[in-house]
């Protein structure tokens, strides 16, 4: 099985992701982007704020930790303790390494990957995660450099700084293989079960993924920079076997994402036929963009947010372990 998803996520005055760890200016990372001109003449280029997607893989990293500890999932001792070793370094420094005791033994390594270049074993990563861009096309995007001023020491004078900030209704893609989560390849290439409840592991690493929108953990600065934020909309897609990725939650002229993601499924399902490809679609809408969808060969679910859409999303992938 395959789990795709696209966010928007409404956020305002956000430092999320900076670009300068010291100085008396603070820049926003930014990327450059493609909005389509008036005139329907080709494109041109927007620089925009942005979060990447290291942040947020960070940030989803913190919330298995977190999760597994509360469940008593295995975690390593390095994962564990990542804020005293400085990041997740998942034995990248290690001699040897035994590639189904790792995945055995730490569900951060399991699901997120890890290399190990002295021992030549490296795991992808199971989890994907996109840039946090603005969605140009149907909104404005802002940086404003707000001033500050830090305390002066005794006998000197008040030191002025200034950080940028962005507000934008950004766009976030995730893709999970769930088929990669708990299993390592044999001596034949064949996929091998390596963990006792890999059901339980699957939805960790889902509700990890909750864990990450609901409760903001992930991005800097959130000290005195916590954003005004709201997830207003999500599409997300459950295939099997071929994956197939949702469509950027994204508001065009034309359709709206999760009508444009229903068709593009609908005829997926269809091209795949001889594979039996199945696709279950969920969506939440809060801005009312989204109108009346339906097709024949595809299950569609609808939810008022993110939780109820991860719930029954984790719903629908245990009864199909279990089956």
């Amino acid at each position: 099985m395959f789990l795709s998803m696209s966010f928007r996520l409404r956020t305002e005055v956000e430092a999320l992701n900076m670009v300068e760890a010291m100085g008396a200016y603070s820049r926003h990372r930014t990327v450059s982007l493609l909005k389509p001109r008036g005139d329907g003449k080709g494109y041109r280029l927007v620089i925009a704020p942005a979060v990447s997607g290291q942040a947020i893989a960070f940030g989803y990293m913190k919330s298995l930790v977190e999760l597994a500890q509360q469940k008593n999932l295995p975690i390593c001792d390095q994962c564990r303790n990542y804020e005293s070793k400085g990041g997740f370094v998942k034995h990248g420094t290690d001699t040897s390494g035994d590639l189904e005791n790792l995945v055995r033994s730490c569900i951060v390594e399991d699901v997120t990957g890890f290399m190990i270049a002295k021992a030549e074993v490296r795991r992808t990563s199971a989890i994907q995660f996109s840039y946090m861009t603005p969605d140009i096309d149907s909104s404005d995007v802002a940086i404003d450099p707000q001033f500050h001023v830090r305390a002066a020491k005794p006998g000197e004078k008040p030191q002025p700084f200034q950080v940028e900030s962005g507000t934008a209704i950004y766009v976030l893609g995730v893709a999970l293989d769930i088929d990669k989560i708990g299993v390592v390849p044999d001596s034949n290439g064949k996929p091998k079960i390596v963990v006792a409840n890999r059901a339980e592991r699957v939805k960790t690493a889902i509700q990890a993924i909750a864990h990450l929108l609901e409760g903001l953990s992930f991005g800097a600065k959130k000290a005195r920079y916590l954003p005004v934020y709201d997830v207003v909309g999500a599409v997300a897609a459950i295939s099997h076997p071929v994956p197939f990725m949702v469509s950027p939650a994204r508001i065009s002229k034309d359709m709206d994402y999760v009508t444009k993601t229903v068709l593009r499924a609908s005829n997926y399902v269809k091209l795949f036929s001889d594979a039996k490809e199945t696709i279950k679609l969920f969506y939440m809408d809060k801005e009312n963009v989204v109108g009346e969808v339906k097709a024949e060969n595809i299950d569609i679910t609808k939810a008022d947010n993110v939780s109820e859409l991860v719930l029954k999303i984790i719903e629908v992938i245990e009864k199909s372990l279990r089956d």
